[in-house]
């Protein structure tokens, strides 16, 4: 029936939903301005590029403003964003989380800093992984243990490493496995093929988001889910020609519209003497009056109670039953009653609240059967007005199934105009990135054409340097062939030089020895000039002394041939000149003597 419901509709009764709207348009004017609308939609942390797909899907007519619905239609788009849907029309009728914009001025915008871990599976690889998914044709959007045993087979590892990713990628312990769960279990094989070990138990950041239980957190607003779509309202038959009363006979009853029963009712586990004075903490709590309270209302007196923050979120998650992000009066009662179990018996909450916990009045909530309702016309007894009721009727049961009709041919026209209108996006922006490309094109041909250019030159600097270097070869190999014979040069000039060198080292050792023998000829000379001194004065005094001598032999000799003639005078004279003659010749002899004597 929800597809039958105008956009927009569907969320009408959102507490959430007519906050933000309040929010936007405070005076209640019925437009949103496009720059109004932009600043609060980019509290969503979403791209310019979906918040700007948002804003066509929302204002399909392309007004320039959003109306009511068409606000709510962005909020809707904006939640499917947040949470990985994809922003279409169809993603409507998903059953996704409020979404969320980060606004610090307003308890009912903020939203706690995110604790969700990023998914470990990456994009290419989920999308690789769908696909094998797809190909074992899932029933129901599940595949059993059977169609994947073979696909987990396949991977050669041990059964009980096979058998701990079922059990880890099983999360919600159904016995199979949706998409994501796939998506887990292949991503375990392939690390486990990687030698990487397989968890004994699965980390948060392998934890689907779909998977991953939204809790509230202390203190702040609480995320809360959509209600569902309230049932469409149901034509009520209006008699026409004035009103007509009923006759009071057997006869005549008026049908009532059917009522869907709800399950029996059973006792609560509020006690009643609890009961009351939870009430009287929820009067006093509930300032604004509005049959509700908040989390930041009730944030002291959950906190009083010394639990964990965790623990108050998840009572607070089991109480919001209708998940409005905010409590009424039995809802906070079974939230106080929980809590007083825990805190005084120290029994934990359970997980999911059974019969019993339901608040009674969250119980018998009637679902009116639109059906049984439409063309229920009266019956008066006469004939003539039951025939006119009767064709009235008829007519509001034809009238019913046009307006059906209209509706779904209202919306398929704006499902397809949409469609249109997203292959005309699409167009334009296929065409704006052709223009790119051919602009791309251009640029790369004229760079090409300028390497082209480049190349050329590169050619001829090429040849030229290719030219230089064999001219350069040939001188390099005339200069080696110089340096092969200066160096032949060089070496029989070194070997001249080493034969210079040890004939010059002879010929000093020589010098040495000459000069050795020269210095001992000097000594040796000039003790031979002192000693041939020595000898010539004794030759000088030899000589003054053979001289003397001389002198006196020859006054000897002059003596003796005085003597003589003294003789041969004695036979004829006196004995007087031979006795002075003898005496003259015994000094003579004497003097010669001591002179010799001294030499």
């Amino acid at each position: 029936m929800a597809a039958l419901i105008p956009l927009g509709q569907q969320f009408t009764g959102n507490p959430l939903y007519e906050t933000y709207y309040k929010q936007v348009d405070p005076a209640y004017t019925g437009r949103v301005g496009a720059s109004e609308a932009a600043l609060f939609l980019k509290k969503s942390g979403l791209s310019d590029i979906i918040l700007g797909k948002i804003w066509d899907l929302a204002d399909p007519e392309g007004k320039g403003y959003l109306d009511k619905q068409g606000f709510y239609v962005a909020l809707r788009l904006v939640a499917c964003a947040q949470n990985g849907r994809d922003v279409n029309l169809s993603s409507l009728n998903l059953t996704v989380p409020p979404p969320k914009f980060h606004d610090t001025s307003s308890p009912l915008l903020m939203t706690p800093p995110s604790t969700e871990t990023h998914w470990a599976v990456r994009v290419e690889e989920k999308a690789k992984f769908d696909g094998i998914f797809e190909s074992l044709l899932p029933v129901n959007g599940l595949l059993s243990g059977d169609k994947v045993k073979p696909v987990l087979m396949n991977s050669k590892l041990p059964l009980d490493i096979l058998g701990r990713v079922w059990d880890l990628s099983d999360i919600d312990k159904d016995g199979h496995l949706d998409k994501d769960e796939f998506a887990v279990a292949m991503h375990l094989v392939y690390r486990a093929l990687e030698k990487e070990p397989v968890p004994s138990l699965l980390p948060p950041s392998l934890i689907p988001p779909s998977k991953r239980k939204k809790t509230p957190v202390f203190p702040g607003s609480v995320p809360v889910l959509p209600p569902s779509p309230p049932p469409k309202d149901s034509l009520r038959s209006t008699p026409s020609h004035g009103s007509v009363n009923s006759l009071d006979s057997t006869g005549s009853s008026s049908p009532k519209p059917s009522i869907k029963q709800a399950q029996p009712s059973m006792n609560w586990v509020v006690p009643v003497s609890e009961k009351v004075r939870y009430d009287d903490i929820f009067l006093k709590t509930d300032t604004d009056m509005d049959g509700f309270v908040s989390g930041q209302e009730v944030k002291d007196i959950f906190m009083h109670s010394g639990l964990s923050q965790n623990l108050l979120a998840h009572i607070w998650a089991l109480a919001d039953t209708r998940e409005m992000g905010k409590l009424s009066k039995d809802q906070f009662a079974l939230a106080m009653y929980l809590i007083q179990q825990k805190v005084s018996k120290g029994i934990d909450p359970p997980q999911v609240l059974s019969p019993e916990m339901i608040p009674p009045s969250e119980r018998n909530t009637p679902i009116q059967d639109s059906s049984s309702s439409v063309g229920s016309g009266e019956f008066t007894g006469v004939k003539e007005l039951d025939d006119i009721s009767q064709e009235i009727a008829q007519l509001q049961r034809e009238k019913y199934s046009l307006e059906q009709d209209i509706r779904e041919k209202e919306e398929s026209i704006r499902q397809k105009t949409n469609e249109v209108q997203e292959l005309q996006n699409d167009l334009d922006r296929e065409t704006s990135n052709l223009q790119e490309l051919e602009a791309q094109k251009q640029d790369a041909q004229d760079r090409l054409d300028e390497m082209d250019q480049q190349k050329a030159k590169l050619k001829d600097m090429l040849n030229d340097v290719r030219q230089k270097c064999q001219e350069e070869t040939q001188v390099i190999s005339s200069l080696k062939m110089q340096i092969q014979s200066q160096e032949s040069d060089l070496k029989l000039q070194e070997d001249d030089l080493n034969r210079a060198k040890a004939e010059l080292n002879r010929l000093q050792q020589e010098e040495t020895q000459l000069e050795q023998s020269i210095q001992a000829g000097k000594v040796q000379l000039e003790t031979i000039i002192k000693s041939l001194k020595s000898t010539q004065e004794e030759i000088n005094q030899a000589r003054s002394k053979l001289s003397q001598l001389q002198e006196s032999h020859q006054e000897v000799n002059k003596s003796i041939e005085e003597y003589n003639e003294a003789l041969n005078g004695i036979h004829g004279g006196s004995l007087t000149n031979l006795a002075d003659i003898s005496e003259g010749l015994g000094q003579t002899e004497r003097n010669n003597y001591g002179a010799m004597v001294k030499v």
